[in-house]
């Protein structure tokens, strides 16, 4: 039995598309659910895949600033939007969107494919905040979102007008989760040394370290078991910015941040944003 749990596990961490990425196809929520108004953004993908994505407008007379979210790696813009879009009560127009194979967009997920997704989201990003008030450009990466949108900040044209990058229990190496990850399991332990081999880090974020140069602001979960604060730590010590913040929430899981202490996070996001240059 433990040879054949082995072997599922080979076959398991060489499909790295089941190990990072669960998308789903199905939106499980409307916005409007909820009366919120919502521009359906359909652009392409550096190499031609059709994207799609959610923008929310500022519900305040004058805009702040654009927020755009990187999600995590499972589901789809339908249950992630949660998480952020009470920003649009302060200012701030959020944009949201699905990478290749998920929620309406086309294509089948890949670290390259991803990083192309991310390239283009950007550029889509800064041209809805420069039609939409001219504020400030915060790009907001949660969990595999972390990772991939840092990998693609330092490429993209409009690196020079981001004003705050946040990574919100995000990781830089897919070799190390994905070892952290098969450790953790008690029969693939013995295998877990193979993630240096199997898992590629072409496109991980801890490649550009040195080119993040931007106001970052890293949050970490101590209670958080899918991506355990020590990932972000590493995060927070490698770019190398001299502006940058941890947010270290002792009773913080995964991607929870706002949910803690009477919302006192919010307002501290909402100050953070207020510091920083546009």
């Amino acid at each position: 039995m433990r040879f054949f749990l082995i072997i599922f596990g080979l076959v398991f961490l060489q499909s790295c598309s089941h190990l990072f990425y669960h998308p789903s196809d199905r939106h499980f929520v409307d916005p409007k659910q909820f009366k919120l108004k919502y521009e359906n953004v359909f652009f392409k993908s550096k190499d031609g895949v059709q994207l799609h994505g959610w923008f929310f407008r500022s519900k305040t007379n004058k805009s702040k600033g654009t927020i755009i979210q990187f999600h995590g790696n499972a589901q789809n813009i339908s249950t992630h939007f949660f998480s952020l879009i009470w920003l649009i009560d302060h200012g701030y127009n959020f944009f949201t969107f699905d990478y290749r194979g998920y929620g309406k967009s086309d294509g089948k997920p890949s670290q390259a494919g991803l990083y192309q997704d991310a390239l283009a989201a950007l550029e889509i990003g800064h041209e809805l905040n420069e039609l939409n008030g001219k504020g400030k450009f915060i790009v907001y990466g949660q969990s595999t979102g972390g990772a991939v949108a840092l990998r693609a900040l330092p490429d993209s044209k409009h690196y020079n007008d981001i004003s705050l990058i946040v990574m919100d229990s995000a990781f830089a190496s897919y070799k190390d989760i994905a070892f952290d990850k098969l450790k953790s399991v008690w029969f693939l332990w013995p295998i877990s040394p193979l993630a240096f081999v199997l898992v590629s880090d072409e496109y991980a974020a801890d490649e550009v370290f040195d080119k993040i140069t931007k106001p970052t602001l890293v949050i970490v979960g101590m209670k958080d078991t899918v991506v355990p604060a020590k990932f972000g730590k590493e995060i927070y010590k490698g770019v190398k910015t001299k502006d940058k913040w941890l947010w270290k929430l002792p009773n913080g899981s995964h991607i929870d941040a706002y949910h803690h202490e009477k919302g006192i996070y919010r307002q501290q996001l909402l100050d953070l944003i207020d510091q920083t240059a546009l």
